[in-house]
């Protein structure tokens, strides 16, 4: 069988989806959130996987039934519908306060990081996972400065299960 991708184009590109996860994965880390570095690391390699796989399937398709044509979007439309259903997992709701929304949001980014290094985009991920960073660290920090009634997003939890995001 003749593949569209050499092994050493899909560890890089793997490589890269697994680094970006990480970076996004540690701010929740870091903030001792109920989910981290490896979830974020496995959506992005998860996304990634998906992506070359899908590659691949629309190069046999292709090579191997020229009459057949494919829509690798309806498989991307899966992973994006998939991820948002983890990342609506991490939403928490007690006593009308809503918890876990930055996590479930940071997830669905992942998501998107992993499908752009599947398809090797790599300056595509590298600034959504910059900016998703910025948005996490900075902007997450600023937001419990200048709110009384938060408080600093890098103290721990306040109860255990409980993320406030």
């Amino acid at each position: 069988m003749q593949y569209a991708l050499t092994p050493q184009e899909l560890a890089i590109r793997l490589g890269v989806a697994a680094a970006c996860g990480f970076l996004i994965g540690i701010d929740r880390e870091i903030k001792r959130k109920n989910l981290g570095v490896r979830v974020f690391l496995l959506v992005c390699l998860g996304s990634a996987g998906f992506t070359l796989i899908l590659i691949e399937i629309t190069n046999y398709y292709q090579v191997n039934f020229e009459d057949l044509s494919m829509d690798p979007t309806r498989i991307i439309s899966g992973i994006v519908t998939g991820i948002g259903f983890l990342g609506g997992g991490a939403f928490l709701q007690n006593k009308g306060q809503i918890t876990g929304a930055a996590t479930g949001a940071s997830i669905w980014v992942s998501g998107g990081v992993g499908v752009a290094c599947g398809f090797g985009f790599y300056w595509h991920a590298g600034i959504i996972t910059a900016y998703a960073v910025i948005v996490l660290a900075v902007i997450g920090h600023l937001r419990a400065k200048y709110r009384n009634d938060m408080k600093d997003d890098t103290e721990d939890a306040p109860n255990k299960g409980e993320e406030s995001s």
